[in-house]
């Protein structure tokens, strides 16, 4: 007769072996997900990108009801170029003014919709 231990040994070495199989299955279907991904995003440079405003941290001395500055990010999906600039302020103008930067600056036909 076999003790309740040796049972529970052979419980969880076919647990540990299953494991391992089953994160290589994951990984391979992990990996196959990022590669078309990454098909999906990168067309030609200018048709896609991602654009964002941030207001940085308060640097020494300076204060939490004071006026801050935000900084505006602008990164095309298929060349990762980066655009960034500091404004004095989080509008819609500021955004356009921010925009028609990129735009100017960019070297590929930037597509809007």
């Amino acid at each position: 007769m076999t003790s309740p231990f040796t049972i529970a040994v052979a419980h969880v070495s076919v647990a540990c072996s299953g494991g391992k199989r089953l994160a290589k299955i994951e990984k391979r279907i992990e990996d196959k997900l990022k590669k078309e991904a990454k098909c999906c995003n990168k067309k030609s440079p200018g048709v896609r990108g991602h654009m964002d405003c941030k207001r940085p941290p308060l640097l020494e001395g300076q204060s939490k009801t004071g006026p801050r500055e935000y900084m505006f990010v602008a990164i095309d999906d298929f060349s990762r170029e980066l655009y960034a600039a500091v404004m004095p302020d989080k509008t819609a103008g500021s955004a356009a003014r921010f925009l028609e930067q990129v735009l100017e600056e960019c070297a590929c036909t930037i597509e809007t919709a």
